[in-house]
């Protein structure tokens, strides 16, 4: 890197320190770091190029976590490492277990995170950079995970499918055998079944059974890694806020069910960890592009990404003025950034960014300060309005727990 890009990054990094914002870390303290290492422990090929998760004390998690046979991994969608932090009275074990605090990836969201997890692979990389992410070849918006085009609940091309889902799950080659333990309706679908069609998959209903089908993926003889999910903090959430005290409720549940699993499976490692974390999103803090018609008509497209990192395509004639207006007119509520600038500073991570990954960014990316969100509508889409929300780049959101026991 030369010496005019290496002082653009520091730049940007410095602006958004500025602007309470944290950037994720993909050097040893990162959950890309800690895909890295599951997989590995796997028996899975993983690039050489990326770091290890570094555990407290300076021992990589592969050196400390290797010799046990049996290795769990829970992945509690949406528990932030504030919110954990703030309530650990109604979380005892998880706190008690609770070893480091960790970095989300960029953005802060489930499509990509799970993405990471799935395939020891950086956003850079694996290119599902949000919630919503715009084909190359079709500019059409799509929805990774349910796989559904934006503003509609048609699915995708199978030609489109395949361009979204082009990296391998790091199972593929394991040594251990891997289990999935998750919701029967988080198995279906193009994504679930790219990522986790060839491991055994073992469903649950309630959070209270989720310890038993961890027990019943274990039933088997040698080395094991089990990979279970819970979505349920995520969708109270969303619903009714991370500030709530039906997330509090939620919380407590997901505590029991980790006290249990720590009982079930007492020769078993037991991690867990996060995608990321919530904030909440007051009344008066959205925006909506389609009461500004002048910026709509610049697009060339709709937002994709997430409401709190967007990502803007911009008509080719329009790309400056529509960044001098966004600053203009929304500098208190966003930081807009060109895309180049994000991608050179590594925010999705190491890796070179393929010219179909790096133009899914768009030109300018939205990146809602604290409590901000930004959208918006296409003809026929339903209003979509949640109280909690993620994707930025603010310490609620990118800062996770890492919960370690058994050892």
């Amino acid at each position: 890197m030369n010496s005019g890009l290496d002082s653009g990054v520091s730049q940007l990094a410095t602006l958004l320190r500025e602007n309470d914002m944290c950037l994720p870390d993909y050097q040893g303290q990162g959950l890309f770091n800690l895909a890295v290492s599951l997989g590995r422990l796997s028996g899975s090929p993983v690039s050489p190029a990326y770091r290890e998760l570094q555990l407290p004390g300076g021992r990589l998690a592969g050196e400390s976590w290797g010799r046990f046979e049996k290795l769990v991994f829970l992945l509690v969608d949406g528990l932030g490492d504030a919110f954990l932090a703030a309530h650990r009275d109604l979380a005892p074990n998880m706190w008690r277990d609770r070893v480091a605090q960790l970095s989300s990836v960029f953005p802060s969201t489930t499509a990509t995170a799970i993405t990471t997890v799935q395939t020891a692979e950086p956003p850079a990389v694996h290119g599902l950079l949000g919630w919503f992410v715009q084909d190359t070849d079709s500019g059409l918006v799509v929805a990774p995970l349910p796989m559904r085009l934006r503003g509609s609940q048609a699915a995708p091309s199978q030609a489109l499918i395949a361009r979204l889902l082009r990296v391998p799950p790091v199972w593929r080659e394991a040594r251990r055998q891997v289990h999935i333990v998750t919701l029967p309706t988080l198995s279906e679908g193009p994504f679930s079944t790219h990522h986790l069609g060839i491991a055994n998959i073992h469903h649950y209903g309630q959070l209270t059974e989720l310890p038993d089908a961890v027990v019943a993926a274990l039933q088997g003889h040698g080395a094991q890694y089990v990979y279970a999910y819970t979505p349920e903090l995520d969708r109270v959430a969303h619903l009714s806020g991370i500030d709530s005290a039906a997330a509090r409720q939620t919380l407590t549940q997901i505590d029991a069910a980790y006290a249990q699993l720590r009982r079930s499976v007492p020769d078993a490692l037991v991690v867990v960890s996060a995608d990321h974390g919530f904030i909440d999103n007051p009344p008066g803090r959205q925006i909506d592009l389609e009461r500004y018609p002048d910026l709509v008509a610049m697009l060339s497209a709709p937002l994709s990404g997430e409401s709190r990192a967007a990502y803007c395509h911009v008509k080719s004639s329009c790309v400056a003025e529509f960044g001098a207006r966004m600053r203009d007119r929304f500098g208190d509520a966003l930081v807009v950034l060109p895309s180049e600038a994000v991608c050179r500073a590594g925010l999705f991570g190491p890796g070179s960014m393929s010219p179909e990954i790096r133009q899914r960014c768009g030109d300018w990316i939205l990146l809602a300060r604290e409590g901000w969100v930004v959208h918006d509508r296409l003809p026929g889409e339903a209003e979509v309005s949640m109280l909690g929300v993620h994707g930025g780049l603010s310490a609620a959101e990118m800062q996770i727990p890492l919960i370690v026991g058994g050892v």
